[in-house]
């Protein structure tokens, strides 16, 4: 490995990764790097609910954040009106006035 460190594990955790690794045939820095990856995003959520408790418990920045979310909802659906569906991500068929295909 070009990019590698050396960390120090005790020897429970060092058990378990392999347990892990062992369990679910792959490379126990795989199993690290997933671990890693999945405390991020749960440190990142965490942070995240907390600015919005913390929001909400002011009130002049919770109304004046409410506002501004209630300006964008009006591009939620870019023109079309309540009774039209939105067929984003629908494939077209180009030259032809842009058909659906199926």
């Amino acid at each position: 490995m070009a990019n590698s460190s050396i960390l120090r594990i005790n020897n429970k955790t060092k058990k378990t990764l392999e347990e892990l690794s062992r369990k679910s045939g792959v490379p126990m820095l795989y199993v690290i790097d997933k671990a890693i990856e999945e405390y991020r995003r749960r440190v990142f959520l965490e942070e995240t609910n907390a600015a919005y408790a913390k929001l909400r418990k002011d009130e002049k920045a919770s109304e004046e954040y409410d506002r501004e979310t209630a300006a964008w909802d009006s591009a939620l659906m870019d023109g079309l009106n309540d009774t039209e569906k939105c067929d984003e991500g629908v494939k077209r068929t180009p030259g032809k006035r842009g058909k659906k295909t199926k």
